[in-house]
């Protein structure tokens, strides 16, 4: 599967809605647990990242081994906030490390409206989001291109609707790397952290 120009990660409206919205007092996170296990899925919600570029993600068992993020998540301190979209229901939760306020570690959760998860995605690295308000889409695409490139990042996705993961180390002037499988082999992999853990660790942070 070759890849160009957007993949479904919601990483960059993760760390946009970090960056401009109030920040409130930080909230402790409790101790990662493994994951329950998310349920049904419904409509998608807002998670396309541009990302200008063509790249074929590696599968199976050994590129799953040989994948390590380039940037490790910085799970300290912790704030998030939750939205509601008008049409049908969802919950977006968006959690920022240590604070929501230029990220360290940036994730997006989005909920059925029975509460149920439907996608996971998170991005790891600094970046100085660019101002994008005004900008036509060719502009904004450039800005939000030339902000990716200019540090390493690891971008993850788990998506339960398709029953699909996907894994990306890009930017600071290295090559792109990236592994695509399904949910179960992405969310439970050792050297992402795992993302399962993290997962129910925002949970509860955010009281979802």
């Amino acid at each position: 599967m070759s890849i160009s120009r957007w993949a479904s990660l919601g990483m960059l409206a993760a760390g946009a809605a970090c960056a401009s919205r109030p920040a409130p007092a930080s909230t402790a996170a409790a101790a990662p647990v493994a994951s329950s296990g998310p349920g049904t899925v419904a409509p998608a919600g807002p998670r396309d990242l541009l990302i200008r570029e063509s790249f074929v993600p590696k599968r199976g068992d050994a590129a799953f081994a040989a994948f390590h993020a380039s940037v490790a998540a910085d799970e300290t301190g912790g704030e998030c906030a939750l939205s509601r979209t008008t049409g049908n229901g969802a919950t977006i939760v968006t959690a920022g490390f240590p604070a929501r306020k230029n990220p360290q570690l940036a994730i997006t959760m989005t909920f059925d409206s029975v509460g149920h998860l439907m996608r996971y995605s998170e991005r790891r690295g600094a970046s100085t989001l660019p101002k994008i308000n005004g900008l036509t889409d060719a502009q904004r695409d450039s800005a939000i291109h030339a902000t990716l490139d200019a540090t390493r990042s690891t971008m993850i996705s788990l998506d339960w609707a398709v029953d699909q993961s996907l894994a990306i180390n890009r930017g600071g002037g290295l090559p792109t790397e990236a592994i695509v499988g399904t949910v179960k082999a992405m969310e439970n992999l050792p050297q992402l952290g795992p993302v399962g853990a993290r997962l129910e660790r925002v949970r509860r942070l955010c009281g979802v």
